[in-house]
């Protein structure tokens, strides 16, 4: 006797539920991101396309789960120019760390100070 399907649990041996609940914990992987907008909305498709012969006696059953996850959010940090009189442009990260402040090893936390000098770049 054959198998009616009668539930999406059976449909395709269990392969539609299975492929789901991945989709489902990858979405909500990205709900717990800390670097996602955690109001923005995740989505998840489920499609599934039934093609039926000409003798209606068979029919080719197709699944495709699509995942929409939320982007990670833009980072924004305050870079602080000046440039010398020899014409070397310094960009240095704006912190809130105070100057001479340890870091856990005992070394001094610093910005990162970049230097272009245009001589140079020619």
């Amino acid at each position: 006797m054959e198998q009616q399907i009668k539930k999406l649990d059976e449909l395709m041996d269990g392969a539609v539920t299975e492929r789901f609940n991945i989709a489902l914990a990858e979405v909500l992987e990205n709900v717990f991101d800390p670097n996602t907008d955690p109001e923005k909305v995740r989505k998840i498709q489920l499609n599934i396309s039934i093609k039926p012969n000409k003798n209606r006696d068979a029919a080719e059953f197709k699944s495709d789960i699509k995942v929409t996850c939320a982007s990670p959010m833009p980072l924004s940090k305050t870079v602080l120019l000046n440039q010398r009189d020899d014409g070397t442009v310094i960009a240095t990260e704006r912190t809130t760390v105070p100057a001479g402040q340890l870091d856990m090893y005992g070394g001094e936390v610093s910005p990162n100070v970049v230097e272009f000098d245009k001589h140079k770049a020619q």
